[in-house]
């Protein structure tokens, strides 16, 4: 596998892959998480094996879906795989590893609430804690991932409620802030249903970024989701594109 100018300063494990899905070219990140190999699947774990070799393998190319793969240090990574093929055949594939803290903080939500219903021991201060642990579900369920400088990824899941927007939005504006980054990018394709109050807490979202200078980048919109962001549009400076690989690659053209 060799590093190429394609993946120059994506901070994202990236590859090319031939039909037989032979890596063509990688990103420096990628060598570094998972080491330098010849096959794609090399990397990937036995229990997601069968499902990567159906997906890689068919000609209608699933945009986004989840892999288990085996880093160099041989531990277990969950993570999104956004792909494209190209009309030679080629297969262009970004990895985004999930933040696993989402996933632990989970863990402990539902170990408290088994321990909840089994005793009323401190229900007092169980409950707070609860209340606690959910804030913080809330927020995690719209993680950051700095691309680079200028963008910032925030991949959203479950469905956008005023309480969730109002989570994440405070964490999210600080480090705009700090970094100064020109870019969000928010990446709808693991969102369920945008509520109402939503629909208002996301509108005064991209209006401070409006102040702050910062642009708003729509991917993975659903038909369900392109009504009401079509009402902000007409308000507020979005732009949307089809997915992230569109993304990645928009950007590689225009450097």
């Amino acid at each position: 596998m060799t590093t190429t100018s394609q993946f120059n300063g994506l901070p994202l494990p990236a590859y090319t892959l031939d039909r037989q899905l032979v890596i063509t070219e990688g990103s420096a990140e990628a060598i570094e998480l998972f080491g330098d190999c010849r096959i794609f699947t090399d990397i990937v774990d036995e229990e997601s094996l069968k499902k990567a070799k159906t997906l890689l393998s068919s000609e209608v190319l699933q945009p986004k879906f989840e892999l288990n793969f085996i880093s160099r240090k041989g531990e277990l990574l969950l993570a999104d795989v956004y792909g494209k093929r190209s009309d030679s055949g080629s297969l262009s594939l970004v990895v985004v590893p999930k933040d696993n803290q989402l996933e632990r903080v989970a863990n402990q939500l539902a170990k408290l609430r088994e321990r909840l219903r089994e005793t009323d021991y401190d229900l007092f201060l169980e409950k707070e804690r609860t209340v606690e642990l959910l804030q913080r579900v809330s927020e995690l369920s719209a993680p950051y991932i700095q691309l680079d400088t200028n963008r910032l990824l925030v991949p959203l899941f479950g469905d956008l409620t005023e309480e969730q927007v109002q989570a994440f939005s405070p964490r999210l504006l600080a480090n705009i802030y700090e970094t100064r980054a020109e870019t969000v990018i928010f990446d709808l394709t693991a969102m369920g249903k945008i509520t109402d109050g939503g629909l208002q807490q996301l509108a005064d979202l991209l209006q401070s970024l409006m102040i702050m200078g910062t642009a708003s980048i729509f991917t993975g919109v659903k038909p369900e989701h392109a009504k009401q962001l079509h009402q902000m549009q007409a308000k507020l400076p979005m732009r949307f594109l089809s997915s992230l690989q569109e993304v990645l690659s928009s950007n590689r053209r225009t450097s």
